[in-house]
């Protein structure tokens, strides 16, 4: 399991989290621009979702074979980390996974509240997986 750290002072925030993935397993740090979309698709880890009208700037770190993050932040001061949670429930079909969700939480949510309502929309509607 990750370690996560968070601390709030006045107007400042700290938000730090390690990584409990295996050290051979590549991990890359990018920067993904703001992006206007006139619709389609975006190929999540494994199934295709709606593309949003609009994306935020993101800075992300993630496993290289993986298309959500493990951990990011948004150019509106946005920031989600992912903690793992072992569960014996049986498994449905693939769909995102929670690195996806966190993805996109920090793509479409100018806020924390509207990051924690993208991720709950895009349960309903997707599931995880």
């Amino acid at each position: 399991m990750c370690d996560t750290l968070g601390v709030l002072h006045e107007s400042n925030a700290l938000f730090g989290k390690n990584s409990d993935r295996s050290p051979n397993e590549a991990q890359v740090t990018e920067l993904y621009p703001a992006q206007i979309y006139d619709g389609g698709e975006v190929a999540c880890t494994y199934r295709l979702i709606p593309q949003a009208k609009e994306t935020l700037s993101v800075l992300l770190s993630r496993p290289v074979w993986m298309w959500g993050a493990e951990i990011g932040v948004n150019e509106a001061g946005v920031a989600i980390g992912n903690e793992a949670v072992f569960t014996k429930g049986k498994y449905g079909a693939p769909s995102l996974t929670g690195m996806d969700l966190l993805r996109l939480g920090l793509e479409r949510a100018e806020s924390a509240e509207r990051a924690v309502n993208v991720i709950i929309e895009l349960l309903e509607t997707y599931g995880q997986g």
